[in-house]
């Protein structure tokens, strides 16, 4: 391609404006036969030989090249023949030529194969769960996102130190894995000293990477999936006795009051303390007597405002603050509390901790234990209300959220809400 420049000058500017104009050049000329002649007749004698020709761009100097062929034209043993074989090898080439033909690039003609930028890409172990990670983050919550960054990057420190950050992600094995597994749970220094169930964390972490690399096509299998690992039975946080919970309300009335108000959103809403601290103003319908939160399950669900939570929020005047304050912050003030997730769940357990240590309760408690509380003396009240135990659940399950009457259940065996009635005259043995 050649280039041709020129100048325009234009009002208001004296300043000259440089426009260049790419010419096309054909890389070929027409292509035509060769006709050899004696006496200005064509002729097929000996050494007069026919072929067909054209000129083509030569690459490398620019210049244009006779290129010929005598494509078989000679073994016809008259004029006319030759002329007819001839311009069918004309027309051959010229349709060729126009075709991406090149006498200098060996098969030009040649099907050309569609470039996949992907199809040959490789990746590293470090790439590869960076890939999976940046590409799952938008579906995640902030808290969820953490947590994933969190155990990725132990992860990352621990295939760095053995020198597997730079393998291929598809030599990495499921004995990598296992090893890395065993490494979390050995005591420090020789390993990260984790429990089962944060073991556990980290493998449901990791398999949900794979899972994203196995479903990008990046990887044909999740290595990490079958992996067995120990979880622990989860401490539960015991139930208060009624007793318990007035002892409790007293000493928070009298120390900390937004604590008090803090565990009765967890008594009369059933929300779990990382829901209570997501709260904010304009979460809260003080007309209609509901809020809506984003859940462990759901990204918005609506919860009724009932009892000493509802006359609090009166009492505070909600609809007067500033609609994107949180309802519960580490000063006691209505504000937009930007710490993390974490640590403001941590800060109102620390302060549920002293709480604890004053009235000697042990670790089988906090504040999740208002939650079970609850839901038991729900239950019961229910029962002596004479309701039979499938109308309890039926009447519970939208209270707490429970998805089934069956989690339900399960959850209130688990909690002690579900003991059998007395028994003891049923016997028939002595001992």
């Amino acid at each position: 391609m050649r280039e041709i420049e020129f100048y325009i000058q234009s009002e208001p500017t004296n300043e000259p404006v440089k426009i260049k104009i790419k010419v096309g050049m054909r890389d070929f000329s027409e292509v035509k036969l060769y006709i050899p002649k004696v006496d200005g007749k064509p002729t097929v004698l000996p050494n007069h030989r026919w072929y067909v020709y054209y000129y083509f761009r030569n690459p490398d100097t620019g210049k244009m090249e006779k290129i010929k062929d005598y494509c078989k034209i000679n073994t016809y043993k008259t004029v006319a023949e030759r002329k007819e074989v001839g311009q069918v090898w004309v027309d051959s080439y010229t349709v060729l030529l126009n075709q991406g033909l090149n006498p200098f690039v060996k098969n030009s003609l040649a099907p050309k194969k569609e470039v996949n930028e992907f199809e040959n890409a490789t990746y590293s172990v470090k790439k590869a769960l960076q890939y999976a990670y940046d590409n799952k983050l938008g579906s995640w919550k902030k808290s969820t996102a953490d947590d994933y960054r969190i155990r990725l990057g132990v992860f990352m420190e621990w295939i760095e130190k053995n020198k597997l950050v730079n393998k291929d992600i598809s030599e990495l094995k499921e004995v990598h894995i296992v090893t890395f597994m065993n490494w979390l749970i050995k005591p420090e220094p020789k390993g990260r000293g984790v429990g089962g169930t944060s073991q556990d964390n980290y493998k449901r972490c990791l398999s949900g990477l794979f899972g994203k690399l196995v479903k990008d096509k990046i990887i044909p299998k999740n290595i990490i999936a079958e992996i067995d690992t120990k979880k622990d039975d989860p401490i539960k946080n015991t139930p208060f006795t009624g007793y318990e919970v007035k002892a409790i309300r007293d000493y928070l009335l009298e120390n900390d009051k937004q604590l008090y108000h803090f565990i009765q959103f967890v008594i009369y809403t059933f929300l779990r303390p990382r829901e209570i601290i997501r709260l904010k103003v304009s979460d809260i319908n003080l007309r209609e007597k509901y809020l809506k939160v984003e859940t462990k399950s759901e990204r918005k669900k609506i919860k009724k405002l009932v009892g000493p939570v509802l006359d609090w929020l009166e009492e505070i005047n909600i609809n007067n603050l500033p609609s994107d304050a949180h309802l519960f912050t580490n000063l006691g003030s209505y504000f937009v509390w930007t710490a993390t997730e974490k640590s403001k769940v941590d800060h109102f357990g620390n302060r549920f901790a002293k709480v604890k240590e004053k009235l000697k309760f042990n670790g089988d408690y906090g504040i999740y234990s208002f939650r079970h509380t609850a839901a038991m003396d729900l239950f019961h009240a229910f029962m002596k209300q004479g309701m039979t135990e499938h109308e309890s659940i039926l009447k519970l399950m939208p209270i707490t959220g429970h998805a089934s009457e069956t989690a339900l259940r399960n959850y209130l065996r688990d909690i002690g809400g579900m003991l059998p009635k007395d028994y003891g005259e049923d016997y028939t043995l002595e001992f």
